[in-house]
């Protein structure tokens, strides 16, 4: 991380700070009732054009689901979290599955530090909300400096696409019906959390030097996007 005064500290934790791999495995399980985490990882994988050869990079990996998925389809797989009991509890899961081409690390958007160039791909589920708007910016600008030209961040994430004739309060009174479990989490999720419009993440993903070439939606908040980093891109 750098040290001037201005940088943000993304490793102050903003959700639960489990305290054991114990607890995270709980809350694996709880999140498992009602989020589709298989069908997720195939889609990611989809948009993603996993290869055998491949090497990626997920950002904010948490319980390593997807890092694990993809370590049994390509080359190698880091996984970065700001919680070193998430990374302890994946790490454990790699182990029992006798994974040994994933590793876990304490990391996040603003501090990961690798080589330019050096994945073919990034992922990042539920964690670039965690950001202002402005250090989404440089966070995705990080992002883009790490994968080779032509590689592909798959981006899943809380996003509001309010329709366009409708008003944005009512939007979220219409959106906190639809989420999948707990309704008052999504709610402070949209009062405290910073998830922004699909115009200004459109636009953050555009000048980071990436190209669009999907936005999946779901239930008219959660978005998969697929982005293409630019050739010319250094």
């Amino acid at each position: 991380m750098r040290n001037e005064d201005f940088y943000h500290n993304d490793f102050v934790q903003t959700g639960t700070d489990y305290a054991s791999p114990e607890e995270v495995a709980c809350y694996d399980e709880r999140m498992r009732r009602f989020r589709d985490v298989e069908s997720e990882n195939r889609l990611v994988s989809e948009l993603l054009e996993l290869k055998p050869t491949d090497r990626i990079l997920e950002i904010g990996s948490g319980t390593g689901a997807f890092s694990r998925f993809a370590a049994t389809r390509c080359t190698e797989v880091v996984g970065v979290d700001i919680s070193e009991v998430m990374n302890i509890y994946a790490a454990r899961r790699a182990d029992e599955e006798r994974l040994e081409n994933v590793f876990f690390r304490r990391g996040s958007f603003l501090s990961f530090d690798f080589q330019p160039g050096s994945f073919d791909g990034v992922v990042s589920s539920l964690a670039l909300h965690h950001l202002s708007d402005v250090w989404k910016h440089v966070a995705l600008e990080r992002v883009a400096a790490v994968l080779k030209p032509g590689g592909i961040l798959v981006l899943a994430d809380v996003v509001f696409c309010p329709r366009a004739e409708e008003n944005l309060l009512d939007y979220f009174a219409r959106i906190v019906r639809l989420a999948p479990g707990s309704r008052s989490n999504f709610a402070r999720h949209i009062a405290d959390e910073f998830s922004t419009e699909n115009w200004i993440m459109e636009g953050l993903l555009e000048r980071a030097g990436f190209t669009i070439a999907a936005d999946i939606c779901q239930n008219d908040f959660m978005h998969f996007y697929k982005c293409v980093k630019n050739p010319q891109r250094e």
